[in-house]
């Protein structure tokens, strides 16, 4: 599928890595390696070790980078889990990007069930090859679990009804495809809304889709262990595309240098350029954070 590619906040991030001492720059998520070529044409004493789950957009990465194959190395991994493998350990690593946003490439895929606009199969797993779908968590979770799920990761109003809702459709038939989820939604908030109000649909396949891939499971962990593998001047961006992860970013890189074992760049998150937006809209939503290793 051939879709144009938008790496959010491109030019930000590559004039804060320009100062980085030479070695690698870890892409936690390097999804089709928009950020992954920038940096490759434009900082040469930086190489690329790049991961992803989504074993497609890996491939598709490999495509795009190959001219520069010799200083990329891309692995199918979550990157929270990835600080103890030998891929890490035998480089020195100066700079760590996480961008873990959906993209539009995934977004317009209808069968990997990302979009409540594209009709399509309750996937929404980034590795396809594992894990529980969208499907499992609607059809077989309990009340109080989806709740939780609507409310902490999409931060859903009346996300309690949202779940009554769920349960009571799916004890006649199961809730299958992106549009019978988006069904039930309308019947909790309705089916028409104001020019520029965002679909309710789009935070509740938000919320699933966090959960599905444990989006926000060992981030803060991760985090913390970074000072311990860059080395001195080293510096972590990470682009937040909503506000629990970037809370969670925040308060974590603020512990670090209460600690004095980072210094936060910026006092508050870096955001788009408005010709950027106007660009690429989804982009509306990132926040980047920065922080230099002492």
């Amino acid at each position: 599928m051939e879709s144009r590619h938008y790496p959010v906040m491109s030019n930000e991030i590559v004039d804060l890595l320009r100062d980085v001492p030479p070695g690698w720059m870890i892409d936690g998520t390097i999804g089709l390696g928009g950020h992954a070529l920038r940096v490759l044409r434009e900082l040469p004493h930086l190489r690329v070790l790049g991961m992803d789950m989504d074993s497609d957009s890996l491939k598709e990465a490999g495509r795009r980078l190959d001219r520069w194959k010799d200083r990329v190395v891309l692995v199918q991994a979550n990157y929270t889990t990835c600080l103890d493998s030998t891929h890490i350990r035998d480089r020195e690593v100066t700079a760590v990007l996480v961008d873990p946003g959906i993209s539009s490439w995934q977004l317009q895929d209808a069968g990997r069930g990302f979009s409540h606009n594209l009709e399509g199969p309750l996937d929404m797993r980034k590795d396809r090859g594992s894990g529980i779908t969208a499907a499992d968590v609607i059809n077989t979770w309990s009340l109080e679990r989806l709740e939780v799920v609507f409310r902490e990761y999409g931060e859903v109003r009346r996300a309690g009804e949202l779940a009554k809702r769920v349960i009571e459709t799916r004890l006649f038939t199961p809730i299958r495809t992106t549009t019978e989820l988006k069904q039930v939604v309308e019947k909790v908030f309705g089916s028409r809304f104001p020019r520029g109000v965002v679909h309710p649909a789009a935070r509740v396949f938000q919320a699933l889709r966090i959960c599905v891939n444990r989006e926000l499971d060992g981030v803060e962990t991760f985090i913390l262990r970074l000072p311990d593998v860059l080395k001195s001047g080293g510096r972590i961006l990470f682009l937040s595309f909503h506000s629990i992860e970037d809370r969670v970013v925040k308060q974590t890189l603020r512990r670090l240098q209460a600690e004095g074992r980072v210094t936060c760049l910026k006092p508050f998150p870096m955001l788009p350029q408005e010709t950027e937006v106007l660009e690429n809209p989804p982009s509306h939503s990132a926040r980047l954070r920065v922080a230099e290793v002492a």
